[in-house]
């Protein structure tokens, strides 16, 4: 994959992962990212002992940049970069999809200072509403999703305003109770030092319409932003929607000698107010690895998933891992690793658990 940690997602037995093809395999002559074809697809693997099949697959608009199952697990949603398709949904039913529905935004010309327009779906916790990322003028859009009788998605429909985030607001989340949405704003363009230049971001909490609202009574706001980590691709919730923490890339991809390398990631931790969606940091811990990517708490809310794309100097045969570190609540609230690792191959970049 190419774009943020978004591109799997896993069916909610276990039994079925759903992965969104970005670009096509890469060919033995092919050397350059801008030498691969684009991918348009979404597969359904099954996993059995060990071992994946491919079950089914369908076809969705060009370059998939993230997908997310609904709450009930009958229907993926997929933002792409096809312009007649940019919102896609797909139903689907033990592992087997069905037609999928493929809806343009219809959003007016932004400052071009961005490439992408879309790149990050998330479903609300009730199952009606989708959030969509909008990174080419720093917005964030909800939609209300109709479906028919037959379970496919008939219409989209705006939910309340958009709202206007910080600079290229990558990815983001909804707290599990549904009351906020929270975006990594990561501060990249082409307006910077080498697209990536800017060595902070920003965390903006969108406080949401109560569900149901429709009209003037759909009014999204913003009640706080909180200073991110720097590159912070990847953002996850505790189960009880207490937590954020938020994986920052830092300058681990730099090539040896920028002034911009740094040696370590990083992961931080912040506290949300379920009343007035401050967050408020608890502070930033060190991870060794290069370009980590994917977040995940397991249901207690004890553990947490860290996925590393690699690790520096490394000749192992794995190059990558799942890291398990915990949250300590034995006075202020800090993050520590464990001595568990799940050593995996290099390019490690979404975590799901069921």
């Amino acid at each position: 994959t190419y774009g943020p940690p978004g591109a799997l997602d896993v069916s909610l037995d276990g039994k079925f992962v759903f992965v969104a093809e970005t670009f096509r395999q890469r060919s033995e002559r092919t050397t350059r990212l801008d030498e691969l074809q684009q991918g348009d697809t979404i597969r359904s693997l099954q996993f059995d002992g060990g071992h994946s099949a491919v079950v089914d697959s369908v076809r969705i608009g060009i370059q998939p940049q993230a997908i997310h199952l609904n709450p009930a697990g009958d229907l993926i949603a997929a933002i792409t970069a096809d312009a007649e398709h940019e919102l896609t949904f797909v139903p689907v039913r033990e592992g087997r999809f069905g037609q999928a529905s493929s809806f343009g935004l219809g959003l007016e010309p932004s400052t071009g200072f961005i490439p992408l327009k879309a790149t990050w779906v998330q479903w609300h916790p009730s199952g009606r509403y989708v959030g969509v990322n909008l990174v080419d003028r720093g917005q964030v859009a909800f939609y209300e999703v109709l479906r028919g009788e037959d379970g496919a998605v008939s219409a989209i429909r705006p939910w309340g305003n958009r709202i206007q985030t910080n600079k290229f607001p990558f990815v983001g989340r909804f707290s599990p109770d549904g009351r906020y949405y929270i975006t990594s704003d990561v501060q990249w363009g082409i307006d910077t030092a080498g697209f990536y230049g800017v060595q902070e971001g920003i965390l903006t909490t969108v406080r949401l319409a109560d569900v149901g609202t429709t009209g003037d009574a759909a009014r999204h706001t913003v009640p706080h932003i909180a200073l991110g980590g720097w590159g912070a691709e990847t953002i996850a919730f505790s189960p009880d929607g207490l937590f954020l923490v938020t994986s920052n890339l830092r300058g681990t991809g730099k090539p040896d000698g920028s002034r911009d390398w740094t040696e370590h990631a990083s992961l931080s931790l912040y506290q949300l107010d379920s009343e007035t969606g401050r967050l408020s940091p608890h502070g930033e811990w060190p991870l060794a690895g290069v370009l980590p990517q994917g977040l995940a708490f397991d249901r207690t809310g004890q553990k947490l998933f860290v996925g590393v794309n690699r690790y520096r100097n490394e000749e192992a045969p794995l190059g990558g891992a799942v890291e398990i570190w915990q949250i300590t609540t034995d006075g202020r609230p800090a993050l520590a690793p464990t001595s568990d690792r799940i050593r995996l191959p290099t390019g490690v970049h979404t975590i799901v658990a069921r």
